[in-house]
Order: C-alpha cells, then structure tokens, then sequence
C-alpha cells in the first residue's frame, strides 16, 4: 500500500510477514483465508506423469495479481513468478539488471540510462520493449493511480508535474530506441536505484486503461507478464495455476506446473504433513516440532529484513504522552515474547531498523521489561490507580488501549502475553482480531462517508502491530515517519518531528554510504526516544518444505524469488 498511496510491510508485513518488491512498499501481511486446499486442484495437481509440479501453500488468498497495486507478500510470492523487475537486488543486497541488462550513470548521478535485455517476450508473444519501461514508470505517476508505487518514481524529472496534471507525460523519461531507457532526475538521489526494483506492465495491455482502475481491471485477475511462469487459472477460494514458460529468457525453471493454494493453517499444516503440499510459506514457530516429527518433511529458516512492532497512535488521549508510551514500552518482556513464541527463530529489537542492515545501530534509546519503572512513568503522567480494578484512570477514566492486529497463531500468542503483562503494570488492554483488509482499509487507510480517503483520527484506533518489512531501499521508512497531513498518507500514527524529517531528506541525497548510515543511525536514536512504534523482535521466516523439494531457495526477496532453483521428485 502506498499513497493510498505496498501492505504495509512496504508496507508493511502483517502481524505475521513480509512483502517483496513488484512495485509496492515495504512491508506486508499475512491473513487467515478460506478454502478446502485439497478440493478441486487435488487430482488435477499432482505429480502424474512425465510433468513436474509443486503446490505451495499460504494462509493469505491472493488480492490481486498486478504488481503494482499495494501488493503484500502473499501477492508477491505469485507476482513474481509471472512478471520481471527493471533491477534485482543480489543476495548481498548489490543491485544487478533483470530486464535491464545493465545501466550507466552520469556523472553527477542525475541521469541513468537502462539497457534492455534482447530477445524478451511478453506471454502472448509480443515483444518487450523500452516502451514497456517507459509505461510503467509513468502510470505511477498519473494523477488517477493509487496502487501505492508512486514514491518510487517521484524523484523523476516531470513526473510531480505530471502528477498534479500540469503536463501530459513525464519529460525525464525518454526511450532513444526500443533497448534504451534514459530517466534524469531532479537531483542524486540515493534510492533511485533501489526504487526500479519495479516489476514492469505490458503498454500494449494497459495504456488504454486508466491507472485509477487497474485496482479493478481484469488484468488483476488474467496477468500477462515476462516472467518464468504463465498464468493458467485463479480458482477464488482455492488456488491459482501457473505453467512454465518456455519462451523464458533467463534460467528455466525445472517444474513444470506450480500450484499455489489458500486455506486455514491448521489445513495447511495437515496437508503438508499429509504429502498434500509440497511447501508451506508461513509457517508458525508453534507448528515446528509437530512438523520435524513427521518423516517426509523439513522445516527451512531464511532472514528477511524486516521488525515487527507496535504503531502507537498519538491522537489519542493516552498515547499523545510521552511517559505514557516510554511506560509501555517498559511494560513489555521481549525476552519472554520471543523465547516462548519463536525460540531459536526470533530476536530481540530495539531499533525500528532490521539489525541485519547496514541502517541498524545500536546507539538507542532500550526499554528493558521493567514493570516498576512503568507504573512511575504512568503516574508522573498524572494516572492513579484504580484499587478496585486494578488498572490506572486518569480524570475519571480508565486507562484502557484497543491493540488491533491480524489473525494469526504467532501474533495472537503475542498479543496475548503483550496484554498481560501491560495488565501488570495496570494498563487495560482489548485484542480486536481481523483480516488484514480490515485493518488496513478501515483503521489504518480510513475513508470518509463519500468512500474518500481521509486522515487517521483518535477514534480508529489506539495501537496496532504489524511487521515492516524492508523492500527495496531503507528509504521506504520515510513515508511512514515523516510529517504527513494529507488523507491516505502511510504515517499512520501521526508522528511528527523537524529533525527526523531533515535526516529522511539529507539520507536522500547524500552520495556517501557513510554518511546515509550515519542519518540513519541517528533517526533510530531519534525514534527509540520518541516512541511512536515500540519495536519487539525480528524473527526467520519458516517454511514448511516436503523432502521431495530439493535445493529449495528464499531469502528476504520471497519464498518463490528464485524457484528456477528448486527440483521437485517425481
């Protein structure tokens, strides 16, 4: 998600994971879905024959299938089967070409020039072209589009312009020839190269559809792209049906036919033990030795870049203290959330930055679990406790916090111990449980009674938990910290403060790496003092895998990023 502007993660990870780049934010979601996994694509998805296949499974049913449009993990773990990016990042986080082969900068890193991959085709035959690029830059710059990619593209000469509609395209875009991109940019900017980690759109498909509806158009349902795999079919409820693409033109894949099914995890988790599912993404940390003690079947960890935390909204009442949320942050016992939960598979965090990236320091402000430095913070607050009821009031009024989150075994075992241990300290707190679209679109993108975005108030929501997830440049933080008024905007907390904001613009345009880790080591400092988000832990993800999988490959790029890598026996 973004400008109503990716899901948080750029979103934005759900309470329980994390989204890949295909043009959306950082961070993404994992939600409870429906669906009997072994219904219809059963007999048909088997490994019969001389055909290879493998069925994946995820608890999150597909949104949609445009890369474009506010994707989360479970979106971008199909999306990136089917569609190519302009640049990848490497396993060491290097930027290298995907369907550019390579590019040149100039000298005063202002203008950059893609060469194009020869001999690449769209599923339908038609050629890929620099027409393509051009395209799909620009459409996240229409004044109509609100996929949530437009951060990516603003730096771009002409392209606010565009945005506003003051002018009828992009002038900083230019295609010499159908290989050749050139893009100029208003000035150096430091995550230029990490935003074309963009999945590209077919212009022969789209260019007579308006980017306002794409989030409605059947292409998010039929996709045409240039990846390794074609789409088949999206049965709602079940699964979605892809097959190889011979035509490819990087490394084929081995499997011929991949299955990604939907349904409830205590479902999933059956399956895969029962040989039904060949991969299981997402699996929960409560679910590893049940799965170990089955022969068959393996449990694989992968980093991601990604912290999960608790978003403090500072329109409320209580929240708008800051004692009152030092106090909370006191009140928490990651040590405990992450041995009981996650064991050997999660960490404690005290940045808002992942501490496997180069943004991490740890010169912050730490809250260790210290119930009585809590309950003194809460009183010099002015709250009093309330002997009756074991919590503290203020004027009257019970210090009570609504925590909304989205269904899942891992994060609600968190919430749950989260809630007792803020009940120690006498602060009330309700688990409101919900799917990832209704927290997403009614608590955290609210809209008026016109259907129009409008701001985050007091009354939407108190405190919610969520993971972000790193994407493609750590820039991607800054529209969540940044001072932001207008409706949709991703600072859905409401923090505000001079100096983070003047780091978030200096990191942009520094040309030092030296320098852009040293603001960002000082906006993790700045922020651990000022508590907007409480950060609680990182963690692996975990993917329950059939020993019939081999040399299965993820990492922080997506459980699917590079399945030309894995066989499947038959």
């Amino acid at each position: 998600m973004r400008k109503r502007r990716s899901v948080l993660a750029a979103i934005l990870l759900s309470a329980m994971a994390l989204t890949t780049a295909c043009g959306g934010s950082g961070g993404t979601t994992e939600t409870s879905g429906g669906g009997n996994v072994q219904a219809e694509a059963g007999s048909e998805a088997g490994n019969t024959g001389e055909e290879t296949v493998v069925q994946i499974g995820q608890t999150s049913e597909v949104a949609n299938l445009n890369p474009t449009i506010q994707p989360r993990t479970p979106d971008s773990n199909v999306q990136c089967m089917i569609f190519n990016y302009l640049v990848i990042p490497d396993e060491e986080l290097n930027y290298v070409g995907d369907l550019a082969e390579g590019w040149d900068v100039s000298d005063d890193g202002r203008t950059y020039t893609f060469h194009l991959r020869d001999g690449v085709k769209w599923h339908d035959g038609e050629p890929f072209t620099s027409a393509d690029v051009a395209f799909t830059l620009t459409s996240l710059a229409a004044p109509t589009y609100k996929g949530g990619a437009d951060s990516r593209i603003v730096s771009i000469v002409g392209a606010k312009a565009y945005q506003e509609g003051s002018a009828d395209s992009v002038s900083g875009i230019t295609t010499p020839d159908d290989k050749t991109v050139v893009v100029e940019l208003e000035e150096a900017n430091a995550a230029f190269i990490g935003n074309m980690y963009t999945c590209i759109l077919p212009k022969h498909i789209l260019e007579n559809v308006d980017p306002g509806t794409w989030d409605t158009d059947d292409f998010n349902r039929h996709p045409i792209g240039t990846g390794k795999y074609k789409f088949v079919e999206w049965k709602s409820g079940q699964y979605i049906e892809l097959e190889k693409n011979e035509d490819y033109f990087g490394t084929k894949p081995s499997i011929d036919r991949v299955y990604v099914k939907f349904g409830d995890e205590t479902t999933l988790t059956a399956s895969l033990i029962n040989g039904e599912l060949d991969v299981l993404y997402g699996l929960s940390a409560s679910e590893i030795e049940t799965v170990e003690a089955m022969g068959g079947v393996r449990v694989e960890a992968y980093d991601m870049l990604s912290v999960y935390y608790i978003g403090l909204n500072q329109l409320n009442e209580d929240l708008s203290d800051l004692k009152v949320r030092q106090a909370l942050a006191y009140g928490i016992d990651k040590d405990k959330i992450v041995a009981t939960i996650y064991g050997e598979t999660g960490y404690v965090q005290d940045s808002i930055f992942p501490s496997n990236h180069w943004t991490y320091s740890d010169d912050v402000t730490k809250y260790p679990y210290d119930p009585a430095k809590a309950k003194s913070l809460l009183e010099e607050a002015g709250y009093t406790m309330n002997a009756s009821t074991g919590f503290y009031e203020k004027n009257g009024k019970a210090l009570h916090l609504t925590y909304d989150l989205v269904t899942s075994t891992d994060g609600n075992s968190v919430a749950q111990l989260i809630q007792q241990q803020w009940k120690e300290i006498g602060v009330e707190m309700e688990i409101i449980e919900q799917d990832f679209s209704t927290l997403a679109y009614t608590k955290l993108f609210p809209s008026d009674d016109n259907g129009s975005p409008r701001r985050v108030t007091a009354d939407d929501f108190a405190c919610y938990t969520l993971g972000f997830g790193m994407e493609a440049d750590p820039d991607e933080y800054r529209m969540y910290l940044t001072t932001a008024d207008a409706p949709g905007t991703w600072n859905f907390v409401t923090y505000s403060n001079s100096k983070v904001d003047e780091l978030f613009e200096k990191q942009l345009y520094s040309t030092k790496p030296e320098e852009r880790a040293a603001c960002y080591h000082e906006i993790g400092k700045l922020i651990s003092e000022d508590v907007p988000w409480i950060p609680l832990y990182g963690k692996k993800s975990l993917a329950g895998v059939s020993e019939k999988v081999q040399n299965f490959a993820a990492d922080f790029r997506g459980i699917t990023f590079q399945i030309e890598k894995w066989n499947v026996a038959q």
